[in-house]
């Protein structure tokens, strides 16, 4: 995903910090009355991220058509004979505003320089909209209460930031940028990721903006000041084709695909895709990686070889490894990597790495599908965090389209999940190319990195944590503790990069990084044996989310069947203990967190609800009732109906939960998506006086059927 440049439409409030286009910007002026004196000097330092980019500046003298007042000359070293002959603001505004463009406005004060922008505007009569903006005295305020003095020299010397060409427009922009990009570590640690984020850490600075505000330097309506940006434009988002995030490869693919041997003639592999009406074929190649025979490859034998290209070996002309994508890829990513490797044919892979089919476009197809998409395949192009956090941040925008277009809940939920995992795989790319860059070699050993809980089940929402695990071949010989082991700098890598891409660090610590969760096959079904044998509480939080798991990423054919392998031995482990399953199952039967006496939703102190506690028997009691089943699946909805039929439970139970369940997926998932654009920081708390009546009647009955549940787990 290309940076924004100044004619892209303005970010909006789940922009990552991390991949945030700014300008910083300082003014010199005749004095401090906004509404009287006049700008001298403009000074502004484009920055992407935290990077300063020195390059692109702007820095201009202003004629400000009144004399400077001696003392202002003595600050900022400008006199009436420095701008004579230079030009007005009228004539340097189009230059401004091109300059910003649809960045972010980040400066110190910075109401104090939009201000005398804005009445200098008014006064030439040229065009001027206030940008979104960033302060960072705001923002220091709030992260360092106590703080001293929020001044640009204190927090220079704060954040060890050497300031030069002080009380100079670009001097201090620069200075402004450099203490900028110090402070975002300290966000970070607050917990502080997106644009709307920090707005909000701005504005708890209540004493500061009091002053600023008593000495105008805000837009003032009906007595307020105006101190909220404008909301994400979904709008403004390119369309989207909601089939494309609703199918997935095995349901388009065919299959299984057409083979030849390597020796087969050329003309009797053409003939062969003529009959069948495909446009390729895969050649066996024995014990070595198959290929792809395509079309366009017989058509080009014939033009360069004549009449004796029929008689050629396919393998001759084979393409080699065929490219290909798992069968739960859903369409949208698919087409994303067949157009950045320009294909015309993609293979499909079953769970352990095999070719189970061939997914086919045709142009026309193809060019509208492409117009549609608004994520494609941009991660698997990233190189850096914040090129993730930039999909990241599309995905509130991304799952509003869809839910106003009808798609279900479970579905943007998956779509959701499809894209978490996706950044999982490509941070362990990432940190396997970063170890093979600094020395340490690829991988020593086969495995998979696994992603856990929601997001292994397909139902991830928009408050996300990190959920991974690895699992790797018993052939491995190194010692998964020490701090030089590759896996060891490998998953400790692949958690930095998806903490720095915006999915923060598991608060649980279910992470690659900590050993737990960093082991060979053989200690994963030690291990899943245990918590078969002795069921205990402390260990069941572990046991249920690692039921969940789905592989991101494997290092080869073998570490997917690793994958495969410890799921499906895992299952049969629990589907033989009873006890286990048992114990799984109580959480579903204690009161439901989210009623309270005489069938009342319970509320906190802000009027929110947390649905998630709602959610979390059925979440647990599907998940139980599936292990005991022997049911391999992982999406709760269908946990429920296929542990029902193997359980004797009616479907009309069944179909009532999973309708609950989607129910409560989409009260969170638009709760999450207007907290998001507000700038606060996604929850699974609903704000009940932002939910319908008729949904809060729904609520109300929905909570109380939550119990049916028990019936599906008591088979356990």
């Amino acid at each position: 995903m290309k940076p924004r440049t100044s004619g892209d439409a303005a970010a909006g409030a789940s922009a990552p910090l991390i991949a945030l286009d700014v300008v910083v910007l300082d003014t010199e002026t005749t004095g401090l009355d906004v509404r009287n004196d006049r700008i001298i000097q403009i000074g502004a330092v484009r920055m992407h991220g935290a990077d300063i980019l020195e390059t692109q500046v702007l820095d201009v003298i202003v004629n400000p058509g009144v004399s400077i007042p001696p003392a202002s000359s003595r600050v900022h070293g400008l006199s009436d004979a420095d701008v004579a002959g230079q030009p007005n603001f009228a004539e340097v505004a189009a230059s401004l505003r091109d300059f910003v463009g649809g960045a972010v406005v980040v400066g110190h004060s910075i109401n104090f320089d939009l201000s005398m922008l804005r009445n200098e505007a008014r006064r030439h009569g040229v065009p001027w909209k206030d940008p979104r903006w960033l302060d960072i005295a705001l923002m220091s305020v709030a992260i360092t209460p106590g703080l001293i003095s929020p001044s640009l020299d204190n927090l220079a010397l704060t954040y060890g930031v050497a300031i030069a060409g002080r009380h100079t427009a670009l001097g201090d922009a620069r200075a402004t940028a450099a203490v900028y990009a110090a402070m975002q570590p300290r966000l970070l640690e607050k917990g502080v990721r997106t644009l709307g984020e920090a707005e909000n850490l701005g504005r708890s600075a209540t004493t500061l903006i009091a002053q600023q505000q008593q000495v105008g330097w805000f837009e003032r309506s009906s007595g307020k000041a105006e101190f909220v940006p404008t909301a994400i434009e979904i709008g403004s988002r390119r369309a989207i084709d909601s089939f494309l995030y609703r199918q997935r490869l095995e349901d388009v693919m065919s299959g299984p695909p057409i083979t030849v041997d390597v020796d087969t003639p050329l003309q009797e592999a053409a003939r062969l895709m003529a009959e069948r009406g495909i446009g390729c074929v895969i050649v066996e190649r024995g014990d070595d990686e198959p290929g792809i025979l395509t079309e366009r490859d017989i058509l080009r034998a014939l033009a360069e070889r004549g009449p004796e290209a029929s008689t050629v070996a396919a393998g001759t002309l084979t393409t080699v490894p065929v490219i290909a994508a798992p069968a739960s890829t859903f369409l949208y990513r698919a087409l994303g990597l067949m157009a950045r490797r320009n294909l015309r044919y993609l293979g499909v892979t079953g769970p352990a790495g095999e070719l189970v089919g061939i997914f086919t476009l045709r142009r026309l197809l193809r060019e509208r599908a492409f117009a549609m998409l608004t994520i494609g395949d941009e991660i698997a192009t990233a190189g850096r965090p914040r090129e993730l956090a930039r999909v990241m941040a599309e995905l509130p925008s991304l799952a509003a389209r869809l839910l106003s277009d009808g798609l279900d809940a479970r579905a943007v939920a998956a779509v959701v999940a499809a894209e978490r995992r996706a950044m999982a795989a490509r941070a362990a790319e990432i940190a396997e190319a970063e170890l093979l860059v600094a020395g340490a070699g690829g991988p020593p050993a086969d495995y998979a990195l696994l992603v856990l809980g929601s997001a292994g089940r397909g139902e991830s929402l928009l408050a996300p944590d990190q959920d991974n695990a690895l699992v790797i071949a018993d052939d491995y010989r190194g010692d998964l503790d020490a701090p030089d082991d590759w896996f060891v700098r490998f998953s400790t890598r692949i958690n930095e990069i998806l903490d720095r891409a915006g999915v923060p660090y598991c608060a649980n610590g279910i992470m690659a990084k900590n050993r737990l969760w960093r082991r060979r096959l053989s200690e994963w079904l030690e291990t899943v044996q245990d918590w078969a044998d002795r069921p205990r509480a402390e260990t069941l939080p572990d046991v249920n989310v690692f039921f969940d798991f789905a592989p991101a990423h494997v290092s080869s054919k073998t570490g997917a069947r690793l994958a495969e392998t410890l799921r499906t031995e895992a299952t049969a482990i629990a589907h033989g203990s009873p006890r286990l399953a048992a114990s799984m199952a109580e959480g579903t039967g204690a009161r439901n967190a989210a009623l309270g006496l005489f069938g009342r939703i319970r509320k906190d102190g802000s009027g929110r609800t947390d649905l998630k506690a709602a959610m979390l028997p059925i979440v647990t009691g599907a998940r139980a009732a599936a292990l005991h089943h022997g049911v391999s699946a992982l999406p709760t909805a269908q946990r429920i109906r296929e542990a029902a039929a193997a359980g004797g439970v009616s479907v009309e139970q069944a179909d009532l939960l999973a309708d609950i369940h989607a129910f409560l997926m989409r009260l969170i998932l638009n709760q999450q998506i207007a907290d998001i654009e507000a700038g606060v920081q996604p929850s699974n708390r609903v704000d009940l006086n932002t939910v319908s009546r008729q949904d809060r009647e729904h609520l109300r009955e929905a909570l109380q059927h939550i119990h049916l549940i028990r019936n599906l787990a008591r088979g356990s």
